[in-house]
């Protein structure tokens, strides 16, 4: 059913925008509209097929090495009117096909124009924020982990339902536009493979622990009233008209129908948990977790501005470690709810600013967050503490080898950290400080006509050490044909590194993709 209502969601939108565009009205069959000579109008097909062929070499053991083919598959059709436009696009992965099937249906866009306002609706992709492929100000959409950080940004944005309003006034350019959509989409994280998270890992060991734990309880509870109730019970068939055995018996019979039925509620819950793992986490199929924003965008002279509003949650999960212990025992028992999970998405409040201007042959680009809370005063234990988040960079085009560097520092500072100190549990908790700091470099030359393409993407993460370096070079020797060896080395400066759990998935790769 939920499968159902998330793409009855966007069908809807579709419709009711679809009735106010005019230029459906005449929308007749595939081949009269083919055939049509009204220039104003167009539709189009476009397809890929790639397949990545990799070789895991663990860091450690250089000669254990694992290879992994990732084939991938996508397609989509786009229509342009005079007043509205639409397009699908489908996503076809074995991620996506084993763990979150409804998001094969990558976009479904429906667009219309009026005198004076646009509106868009469907399940789609949003990017606010002037950075370059990294955001502190892109909320409404999540993230797809579950191959790191290797795909492109936009690939790794998961499309939700939603609808936008646009207002165009004449004053600065000055665009005004807004968003809500009813649901919340959440990070994606590698449920099997190398990209499995530590922090997941981590957690599912410690429920899974608790659990077989609990469930042992149980069965011990039942071996020792067996033991019991069972000479009780021998004594009264050997002397069945003793109406006090009888009595005796009937209560020991009770007591293990009692313990039986506590294990048996225990295991199958147990059973349940391990096949769908997902039942810890809360259930976001409902309005509460709607989201909204609103975000202002202009241009005075050479510098293009915004400011923006965004009132939604964070996208992986606060855990309550508080609860965790009652929230399994009353999973077991078949009595917990959706107030007793350990897990809960915290509420944030987003302030924002962003610009980008040209200085020189520089392209300056920035964004500024203030990510308001619940927790104020920051001494909730499993709710984020009020934040400031930052991105500032630049690019520029060298006078050789058609090079472009691009350079980016994004970060992060944790508000009342001095709370959080208090308290190892705490989801702000960290053990290299309250501030985090990433350089993100980015290097991409040119030769013969664009069709050699070399390039090196580096991150490095200044308090918690870490190195990700990504090389890569592309050659399309004609046009939809792209054939390309890259590379990825991660090195961790210790346990307390970010990406400490990925220590070991240095790769290379051979990729292959046709488009047409």
């Amino acid at each position: 059913m939920k499968k159902k209502i998330l793409v009855i969601l966007p069908l809807l939108a579709i419709f009711s925008v679809s009735s106010f565009a005019d230029d459906f009205e005449d929308f007749g069959s595939f081949d009269e509209f083919s055939a049509s000579s009204d220039s104003s109008k167009s539709f189009s097909v476009t397809g890929k097929a790639s397949v990545d062929v990799r070789t895991y070499v663990d860091n450690e053991k250089p000669s254990d090495c694992v290879v992994k083919a990732i084939p991938q598959g996508e397609l989509g059709f786009e229509y342009n009117g005079k007043k509205s436009d639409g397009k699908i696009s489908v996503k076809l992965n074995e991620e996506l096909i084993k763990n979150h099937p409804i998001d094969i249906l990558d976009e479904i866009v429906i667009s219309g124009y009026f005198d004076w306002f646009t509106i868009q609706a469907g399940k789609m992709k949003v990017v606010w924020g002037k950075g370059d492929k990294y955001h502190v100000l892109d909320n409404f959409n999540a993230d797809d982990y579950s191959d790191f950080i290797i795909p492109d940004y936009i690939e790794r944005r998961i499309s939700t339902p939603m609808i936008k309003l646009g207002f165009d006034f004449p004053v600065a350019n000055l665009h005004l536009e807004g968003i809500y959509t009813p649901l919340l989409p959440v990070d994606h994280f590698a449920s099997s493979g190398v990209w499995i998270p530590g922090q997941v890992e981590f957690l599912n060991s410690i429920v899974k622990t608790a659990v077989q734990e609990k469930v042992s309880k149980a069965l011990e509870d039942y071996n020792s009233v067996l033991v019991k109730a069972t000479p009780i019970i021998n004594d009264y068939q050997a002397d069945p008209k003793d109406t006090t055995k009888a009595l005796k018996a009937a209560e020991a019979k009770n007591e293990i129908s009692n313990a039986a039925t506590i294990y048996m509620n225990a295991l199958n819950a147990a059973n349940n948990l391990n096949s769908s793992p997902n039942s810890v986490y809360p259930n976001l199929w409902t309005l509460k977790y709607g989201q909204f924003g609103g975000r202002l965008t202009g241009t005075i002279s050479s510098f293009d501005f915004g400011f923006s509003y965004y009132n939604g949650y964070y996208k992986q999960p606060s855990v309550n470690h508080s609860k965790m212990n009652s929230w399994i025992d009353k999973t077991l028992s078949g009595s917990a709810d959706e107030d007793d999970k350990f897990l809960a998405y915290d509420k944030k409040q987003t302030f924002g600013f962003d610009f980008s201007t040209v200085l020189w042959k520089f392209n300056l680009r920035g964004e500024f967050a203030y990510n308001l809370t619940d927790d104020v005063k920051g001494d909730d234990a499993s709710v984020h503490n009020n934040s400031i988040g930052w991105l500032g960079g630049f690019d520029i085009d060298l006078p050789f080898w058609n090079m472009n560097v691009n350079i980016q520092e994004t970060g992060t500072i944790i508000l009342n950290s001095s709370e959080v100190d208090k308290n190892s549990y705490d989801i702000d908790y960290s053990k290299t400080g309250y501030s985090a700091n990433k350089i993100i470099a980015n290097i991409t030359t040119s030769f013969i006509n664009d069709k050699l393409v070399p390039e090196v993407t580096a991150v490095w993460g200044i308090e918690k050490g870490d190195l990700v370096i990504m090389p890569k070079i592309s050659y399309k020797p004609f046009e939809g044909l792209t054939l390309s060896a890259s590379g990825m080395y991660i090195w961790c400066n210790n346990e307390n590194s970010e990406f400490y759990s990925w220590r070991k998935n240095s790769f290379v790769s051979l990729y292959a993709s046709c488009q047409f």
